[in-house]
């Protein structure tokens, strides 16, 4: 019969971290923090132009937000487009807040995938923590899917767009994709508690 010693060795070595997973954590986690910060960027110059009302370049597209590049030819802009200004200002800046909740679950997404990287270059793999990013990530990809339903109603009511619902097949995706995450976490949580309850009888 193997000692306690020599059982929690054993136990140590099989949940060291991999090398290869660490290196790969480390990547993932400066390419999530990239991509974070340039997301953010984005999202407050998209937000800034529809409170700041530039007309020019932000406005209302069939029955979304849209952004043009300035100094463009004029037959670039479809002739759909309604610049912002064109808006009541308590309509645009209802615009900018809808505009934030519709970012807010990409930036959660992107938010919890750097601290589950993060998690991954320190070699730790199966943890509460972990659990718990996945679960965030999961219930972002739900958001994603279901808060654009309430920002068309919103603008829709607003006078804002010509449609209440808009779906698109991106949020169906998003939606499948988040519950499939949810289902795993579980069961990866499962298996965690399996694999503790087995060790403590090594």
């Amino acid at each position: 019969m193997a000692s306690p010693d020599s059982s929690s060795k054993h136990i140590a070595a099989r949940l060291a971290p991999s090398p290869a997973l660490a290196r790969r954590g480390r990547l993932y986690f400066v390419v999530a923090c990239t991509l974070m910060l340039a997301m953010a960027s984005v999202a407050v110059v998209q937000v800034l132009l529809i409170l700041l009302r530039a007309g020019d370049v932000a406005g209302m597209l069939n029955g979304g937000f849209a952004f043009v590049l300035p100094g463009g030819a004029v037959g670039e802009t479809p002739s759909t487009f309604i610049a912002i200004n064109r808006f009541a200002v308590w309509q645009s800046t209802l615009a900018a807040g809808l505009l934030i909740l519709r970012l807010l679950p990409g930036l959660v997404l992107l938010a919890s995938l750097i601290g589950l990287f993060h998690q991954l270059s320190l070699g730790v793999v199966f943890d509460a923590r972990n659990a718990l990013l996945l679960r965030r990530i999961a219930w972002a990809l739900i958001a994603y899917a279901l808060v654009p339903f309430l920002t068309h109603a919103a603008l829709y009511a607003a006078n804002m767009s010509p449609v209440a619902i808009k779906p698109e097949l991106r949020q169906l995706d998003a939606l499948v994709l988040g519950i499939l995450m949810l289902s795993l976490v579980h069961i990866l949580a499962f298996g965690n508690a399996i694999e503790q309850d087995r060790d403590g009888f090594v």
